[in-house]
């Protein structure tokens, strides 16, 4: 198997592993006693938002051109992104119910992945590359900073979806979370 196809096979196995892990963080909200509606509303909404996300460049953004496709495929991600952080907190102030600091985690969270995709698509389509249609096809064309970003955008979901899973209070526990985030990062370069 050559590396280009391993990449993609590994990739589509790390959004369904997230998506599954954002599933069952939401379940476990809303069935485990005490119940965490704050928590079960992120998941949920993060769930929804990655398989959607999934499906949309699955099946709407294939039908553009490659080149169309590779120029707004980060844009789009990042676009995709922000409209998940206000929509946990409009759901949230819809329904009446207060912030955990599970939803200060996934606002902060998928703001850092917006900016991160931003970055990407300024890199790729206007400062690196200059709209070469077949970027980073080979490793000799990839640098540290494209890396950085693709690690960085995957481990801050996986990230996301551990932290929904620990019941306790995320108050003033900086320094667990900023390993679990190492951790993530370091797991995602291997």
């Amino acid at each position: 198997m050559d590396l280009p196809t391993l990449n993609v096979l590994l990739s589509f196995s790390l959004n369904k592993l997230e998506l599954i892990a954002f599933i069952v963080s939401f379940l476990l909200a809303l069935y485990q006693k005490p119940k965490s509606l704050s928590t079960a509303i992120s998941a949920g909404v993060m769930s929804v938002g990655l398989a959607l996300g999934g499906y949309l460049h699955g099946n709407v953004i294939n039908l553009l051109s490659v080149q169309d496709q590779v120029y707004y495929w980060y844009l789009i991600w990042a676009l995709f992104s922000l409209a998940q952080a206000f929509l946990v907190l409009g759901v949230h102030w819809f329904i009446g119910v207060m912030f955990s600091d599970q939803v200060k985690l996934v606002f902060i969270t998928m703001a850092l992945n917006a900016f991160l995709n931003t970055l990407m698509f300024i890199d790729r389509n206007v400062v690196a590359l200059n709209f070469d249609s077949s970027p980073n096809l080979y490793s000799d064309d990839s640098w540290l900073l494209w890396d950085i970003y693709s690690i960085g955008i995957n481990a801050n979901l996986l990230f996301l979806a551990l932290a929904l899973f620990s019941r306790g209070k995320l108050k003033g526990k900086y320094v667990w979370m900023f390993l679990l985030y190492c951790c993530c990062f370091a797991v995602l370069s291997l």
